[in-house]
């Protein structure tokens, strides 16, 4: 897999070595309009898909406060730019966004304070 998120700053960062093993799941949701639901007379389900949005939870494995920081910062914008061969087995651009990006504190007596971040990007 391959996952770069495109900074001003930074240029194209590549996360992927961030990514702890099996730390990524990925779901495809489907954006129904207001026509869809069942149908009282006989129980038919009609959809009205306006959209259909990708979506990936990342965990990370425990990083220095120094890279967990550089890794916010690229999620901060309201919207970014990726590089990725996650969704359809090519490396194409997506417009995506983050939103709760949750930090856990891991003590590690070789190397201090580490910290786990955890994060879903989704497709605009």
């Amino acid at each position: 897999m391959i996952l770069d998120i495109y900074s001003t700053t930074l240029g194209w960062v590549d996360i992927t070595p961030y990514i702890k093993y099996q730390g990524v799941e990925g779901t495809r949701n489907d954006v129904d309009g207001p026509n869809a639901g069942r149908v009282i007379d006989n129980a038919l389900m009609y959809r009205d898909r306006l959209a259909t949005k990708r979506k990936f939870q990342i965990t990370t494995t425990p990083l220095k406060m120094s890279t967990a920081v550089m890794i916010e910062n690229l999620l901060m914008p309201e919207f970014f730019t990726i590089r990725t061969d996650y969704f359809e087995g090519t490396v194409k651009p997506y417009t995506v966004y983050s939103n709760n990006v949750s930090k856990t504190y891991v003590i590690n007596k070789e190397y201090g304070e580490l910290v786990k971040l955890s994060f879903p990007i989704v497709e605009r």
